[in-house]
């Protein structure tokens, strides 16, 4: 006796046959967003290295940027984009109505960027809003209490009902302090100060230079191993 499974697959038409053997497969983050429109967005994530680790989750939710939207971002450090990007993979499916029911629920929804290890407080973590009549936004629940948030779902790009979505927001969600976590240090010397030479300290005596040195190392450090891998 042929399995009911069997009969039941081969009486599906070849349309949805190839739609099941896609799910089957996985996800395909880049493919699913293959529009010149998010070109940008899909570049982000592919030099963070976050495609096959979004790719690997069960039920994800993506808020992709347009190319104009990306302008915003431009010129900051590599593991300053990828810790926003990753602030733009929701863990878990929401839909536009799964998103407007957490709207004035204030529970946290986590990202990407909470399974990084740096994320401090509530960074890794985003909420919602309604704004303007009913308009949905989302910003960072690291976010002062009270600010009212801007970055609006625009239209959703692609459904995968109970796995994946992708809904298109109009700007970047921007972490407060997420900048901090990747900044420069610099000490500026004071007018007319010369900083001292090694060899005036004495025995054992720490120098601000060796400081700065050792925080310039570990900062380079942990930027390093962010922009490795989550």
């Amino acid at each position: 006796m042929v399995p009911v499974s069997k009969v039941f697959l081969a009486r599906l038409p070849v349309a949805l046959l190839l739609a099941l053997g896609t799910s089957i497969q996985g996800l395909d983050v880049l493919q699913a967003l293959n529009n010149p429109k998010y070109e940008q967005f899909n570049k982000a994530l592919t030099e963070a290295n976050l495609v096959d680790k979004i790719n690997a989750l069960k039920s994800v939710t993506v808020l992709p940027l347009s190319n104009k939207a990306m302008a915003s971002l431009a010129g900051k450090s590599p593991a300053f984009l990828k810790a926003t990007v990753s602030t733009h993979v929701l863990i878990g499916y929401y839909d536009q109505r799964r998103i407007f029911d957490d709207v004035g629920s204030q529970i946290p929804i986590e990202t990407l960027f909470q399974s990084s290890g740096l994320a401090k407080d509530k960074q890794g973590y985003v909420l919602v809003q309604q704004v303007n009549e009913g308009e949905l936004v989302m910003g960072s629940a690291a976010s002062p209490p009270g600010t009212v948030f801007t970055s609006a779902l625009v239209q959703t790009v692609a459904n995968n009902p109970e796995e994946f979505v992708a809904i298109e927001l109009n700007e970047p969600i921007l972490v407060p302090g997420i900048e901090n976590l990747f900044s420069d240090v610099k000490v500026p010397l004071g007018a007319g100060e010369k900083a001292a030479s090694p060899s005036a300290l004495a025995p054992g005596q720490s120098s601000d230079a060796s400081r700065l040195c050792m925080g310039l190392l570990g900062a380079a450090s942990a930027s390093a191993a962010f922009i490795l891998g989550l």
